[in-house]
């Protein structure tokens, strides 16, 4: 049955007619939840919008008749037939439970031999250290409830670290907490004030043990997901190498990218105002995203999908013609992988979307569909490169 509903919303979303039957089942999915019906309507941005600049001259049937003499699932067989029928150039990778949608840009009709590599390379997980302003550290991989050194009280249940502050000090000087997610890590963490921060891989958060009276200010390296309790009193600030973010209640998202300075603010609900290095700011409104970058006094304000900046939090990966690069620096982290690009293989882009806890190997499988790159596996590398054998 899975199998079913996506065929017939890859014919629904490329404007087939529907037979009555199909079309109840259809409905039927799409009335069982909202994460169907936003699954649904992600599919058909991501269809729209990129269908006019993907070229006909794509041969989808060739490059799936090449995976099938590899592939021991006669299924794929009844599956490349359909996606002939389709005529589009997208490739749902339904039988072989990927998870996938693809939708690729390609500039000339040549076809590559797909090959799956076998790996050891598997998805990142919750995996986390707390390390207490007492010196103390936790390794979060053990559930349970503790009680550190200052009464504070930590619940470690579900890949959820909850924390309660405890005996606070007279002094004015506050101390911190870090919560570290290594590569190929990730973890979820409700603060002292309600509010829930989703963290993705290799990101470090420094969080005080009791937050001050007029303000909650933490200091992030990496990536996380906020959304922000509210307390008009106390306004929320995030302190991210070289930017501030402050909100009062809401949710946004923020990167910083260590390699090229940058920090990537993108706000989902409500409004946060961002200050730079410089004293420059300005005020996100939802659907928008700030780009800070070390030693320039401008703030980037411009409109985005923030599912693209977001879905990592709701477990899959979303690219809209986004480099081929991009896509393996966000890949390394997750899979705690090194990726060596050999020629300019990293320059290609692709538009689609990827379940976030998938073998890479079936990833890197549907990216080879396109012919123009080559992936080889030496232990935890990745060595990217253009294709030679080209027809």
């Amino acid at each position: 049955m899975e199998n079913r509903i996506w065929e017939i919303i890859a014919a629904s979303i490329h404007g087939e007619e529907l037979s009555p039957e199909d079309v109840s089942i259809l409905h039927n999915w799409l009335d069982e939840n909202k994460q169907n019906r936003d699954e649904y309507a992600g599919l058909q941005t991501f269809y729209e919008g990129n269908k006019g600049s993907l070229k006909d001259s794509i041969n989808i049937q060739r490059a799936w008749e090449e995976n099938c003499g590899r592939v021991k699932n006669h299924k794929m067989i009844k599956l490349r037939r359909q996606i002939v029928r389709w005529g589009y150039a997208a490739v749902v990778a339904l039988t072989l439970g990927m998870g996938v949608l693809l939708l690729i840009e390609k500039e000339d009709e040549q076809i590559a031999k797909v090959e799956v590599v076998e790996s050891p390379i598997v998805p990142g997980s919750p995996k986390a250290v707390l390390t207490l302003a007492s010196g103390e550290q936790l390794d979060l991989q053990e559930e349970g409830h503790f009680v550190s050194k200052d009464s504070s009280k930590i619940r470690n249940i579900g890949n959820v670290l909850e924390y309660e502050a405890g005996v606070k000090k007279n002094n004015n000087e506050l101390e911190y907490n870090i919560l570290t997610i290594p590569r190929g890590g990730e973890y979820q963490l409700k603060l002292e004030d309600g509010s829930n921060v989703w963290l993705n891989a290799e990101t470090e958060l420094r969080f005080p043990v009791a937050f001050g009276g007029d303000e909650r200010r933490i200091f992030l390296k990496g990536e996380a997901y906020f959304e922000v309790a509210k307390d008009a009193g106390r306004p929320f600030i995030v302190c991210a190498d070289g930017a501030d973010v402050t909100a009062l209640g809401t949710e946004f998202n923020i990167s910083t990218i260590q390699e090229s300075g940058e920090v990537f603010t993108t706000l989902v609900n409500g409004t946060v105002r961002v200050v730079n290095e410089e004293g420059e700011n300005c005020i996100l409104r939802p659907e928008e995203q700030a780009v800070c970058k070390k030693g320039e006094s401008d703030i980037g304000v411009q409109k985005v999908n923030t599912a693209l900046y977001t879905s990592w939090k709701d477990g899959y990966y979303a690219f809209d013609k986004q480099s081929l690069g991009e896509i393996m620096r966000t890949l390394e982290r997750w899979y705690d992988i090194h990726v060596v690009f050999v020629d300019d293989a990293e320059k290609l882009r692709f538009s689609g979307r990827v379940k976030r806890y998938e073998d890479i190997t079936n990833l890197l499988t549907m990216i080879k569909l396109t012919n123009d790159v080559d992936f080889t596996i030496e232990n935890r590398t990745i060595i990217v490169g253009v294709n030679k054998n080209r027809k």
